[in-house]
């Protein structure tokens, strides 16, 4: 079952953030995921959830998307998005 991320990501500061994409980018390839989407100006039809930029990734499976989010590559480049950017992520999963 294919695995969507869904992120409200606030970049506070986009040339730190690059490094951040640079590094995040081949690992996500590698996992099978892919971008669908990156909307800096998403419309609300309803609520109060206003994302600066309104990210959706794709991957193969949750479990794919587990092995990458918990990947020992993967853990210093949290760090490093923490540091320039604030991120609200979920994951669903399709039937």
């Amino acid at each position: 079952m294919t695995a969507y991320v869904v992120i409200d990501l606030d970049i506070d500061d986009p040339e730190g953030f690059q490094r951040y994409i640079d590094g995040v980018t081949p690992l996500i390839d590698r996992a099978g995921g892919r971008n669908v989407l990156i909307d800096d100006n998403a419309l609300v039809l309803e609520g109060d959830w206003r994302p600066a930029t309104l990210v959706i990734h794709h991957f193969p499976s949750k479990a794919a998307l587990q092995e990458f989010w918990d990947s020992p590559e993967y853990q210093p480049l949290k760090v490093l998005r923490r540091e320039y950017s604030t991120v609200k992520v979920v994951v669903g999963e399709s039937a």
